[in-house]
């Protein structure tokens, strides 16, 4: 303690002047919250060393702003890693590369992973799913105009009745055998989700879109898959 008051206050303020500047002139946000947190730390110092007896005010108010920002910084690493992940749910984050883990981790609360002990129709028909799946393992099969195929597995399905509304038909019936494995959405909680966020909601049209282009590459009857 007593090395940190023989240092000059000015030099303090010198730093925490550096460190806000480098901050703001940052492009990355984890980087600016990262700069200014040091800034905040050296006014602390400058404020605990400038006068006889520290700043307590001026202390306190720099402790409050610290705090809000290193609050924003842990959103931000949250956001941005995978941290706290079991090892299942990272697997299936492997499934979205479109989105971030933050991104992810909201969908998910709509979300639920499920396996069948036996054949079960996930959409009908002509009828309007009221989830949207996504399909992790097969086997998967998928009828239309009396047609009936076995497709792959990690495929969207409902996704062409999501995009369109919560009023659309499902334009095929597709049904899962025993030991399939997929997550399930509820589309009304997964819809306020994606209204709270439009990046999210970016990134989830993204994934829908690579999820249909690659239907069109296996020479399926059609990408729309209810």
């Amino acid at each position: 303690m007593s090395s940190i008051l023989a240092i000059d206050p000015a030099l303090f303020a010198r730093a925490a002047l550096v460190f806000y500047v480098a901050g703001l002139l940052a492009r990355d946000g984890l980087w600016l919250r990262i700069l200014l947190l040091f800034g905040t730390v050296f006014y602390i110092l400058y404020y605990f060393t400038i006068g006889d007896t520290p700043l307590w005010d001026a202390i306190f108010a720099s402790l409050m702003i610290g705090a809000a920002n290193l609050v924003t910084l842990i959103r931000i690493l949250v956001e941005r890693t995978t941290l706290g992940m079991t090892a299942e749910r990272k697997a299936l984050f492997a499934h979205f590369p479109t989105m971030t883990p933050g991104q992810f981790r909201k969908v998910m609360r709509a979300g639920q992973v499920r396996t069948v002990d036996q054949p079960e129709q996930l959409v009908s028909q002509g009828a309007v799913p009221m989830s949207l799946y996504y399909v992790l393992e097969g086997p998967v099969f998928l009828e239309r105009d009396d047609q009936r195929i076995k497709m792959q597995s990690n495929v969207f399905i409902g996704e062409i009745s999501f995009i369109q509304g919560k009023a659309s038909e499902a334009t095929a019936t597709v049904d899962l055998g025993e030991g399939a494995r997929f997550i399930e959405w509820d589309r009304k909680r997964l819809y306020k989700i994606l209204d709270r966020s439009q990046p999210l909601s970016n990134a989830l049209t993204a994934l829908f879109n690579r999820d249909m282009s690659s239907k069109l590459t296996q020479s399926f009857p059609s990408p729309d898959r209810g």
